[in-house]
């Protein structure tokens, strides 16, 4: 089942974005800026120590925050407008320019089962993007598989499956023969760095991801549809009926094997119903990644 084992590297050190240190607090940044490595993310916690998370690794720092840092922290995040950003902090996140993605965890107020506000912030998962490189021969190995359908890529969560997604669009909605490809960004984070003017490239910024894949299939004549991170049902209807227009999807899922996506109705659904061709696990080793490519044949074979 294993049709390929390729290692891509990873940059080393990037620095963080001017705009997020200007929002940390004042203790954190010294030791931010003294730490060496590439950071994938920064975890701020009250009364905890700030941990990173390096090429997989889970760094401890010794700047422990205070609640009201954390406070203050967040409203900085939301230009002291936390009404503004409300909705999707009571979604469990907010997105900052430049496509970084902040968690948001704290004491939840709830109505009939539906939470209506977040106080007493205890956490923020700061996820760093990275620019895009060159798309390098594993992921063009990967994006070639589109031609005989869709892909899915799946990997436990904080891997690298978007970084990929955006090496893959610069690929695909580049060069000399560009495909006409559409991103559904519903957080605002898909379509960081995807901004030469030279891509054959549009991106539904915002949009439900199932609504987004309708709008893609059926009013952008896309080409290739691409979207992080489906998962829910009303998103697998969706993407079948944008399949029936003929429109292939590169999309990724939280899971470890492909055994372990199958066993969720909603990719199930997918998969019985021919969306994908291939299925490919992300995993890192190392500095780099490789990628493990399964077709939806040898799957059918197995499950």
């Amino acid at each position: 089942m294993l049709r390929n084992n390729i290692i891509i590297n990873s940059n080393t050190r990037e620095k963080l974005p001017p705009h997020l240190m200007a929002m940390l607090p004042h203790r954190a940044i010294s030791e931010l800026e003294r730490f060496g490595g590439r950071i994938e993310e920064i975890r701020l916690r009250s009364m905890r120590c700030i941990s990173l998370t390096s090429e997989g690794r889970n760094i401890m720092l010794d700047t422990v925050l205070t609640q009201a840092e954390m406070e203050q922290t967040l409203k900085s995040m939301c230009s002291d407008s936390l009404y503004a950003y409300s909705e999707t902090i009571n979604r469990g996140f907010l997105t900052l320019d430049g496509g970084i993605r902040v968690g948001v965890c704290g004491r939840a107020a709830c109505e009939n089962d539906k939470i209506i506000g977040v106080y007493s912030i205890s956490a923020l998962n700061i996820r760093i993007p990275h620019r895009i490189q060159r798309p390098d021969k594993g992921v063009l190995s990967v994006c070639e598989l589109l031609r005989s359908g869709g892909v899915l890529v799946y990997s436990p969560p904080g891997v690298g499956k978007t970084t990929f997604l955006r090496s893959a669009v610069a690929a695909l909605a580049g060069g000399d023969k560009p495909w006409r490809v559409v991103v559904i960004d519903t957080r605002g984070e898909l379509s960081f760095s995807l901004d030469s003017s030279r891509m054959c490239l549009d991106i539904l910024s915002g949009y439900p991801r199932a609504a987004g894949v309708d709008i893609a299939a059926r009013t952008m004549n896309a080409q290739l549809i691409v979207c992080d991170e489906i998962g829910d049902l009303s998103e697998a209807l969706a993407i079948v009926s944008a399949h029936n227009c003929g429109v292939p999807l590169l999309a990724t899922a939280h899971a470890g094997s492909v055994g372990e996506l199958l066993r969720r109705k909603s990719i199930s659904l997918l998969h019985r119903s021919g969306i994908f061709g291939s299925y490919v696990g992300l995993n890192r080793t190392g500095d780099g990644f490789s990628y493990r490519t399964t077709s939806a044949r040898e799957v059918n074979g197995v499950f």
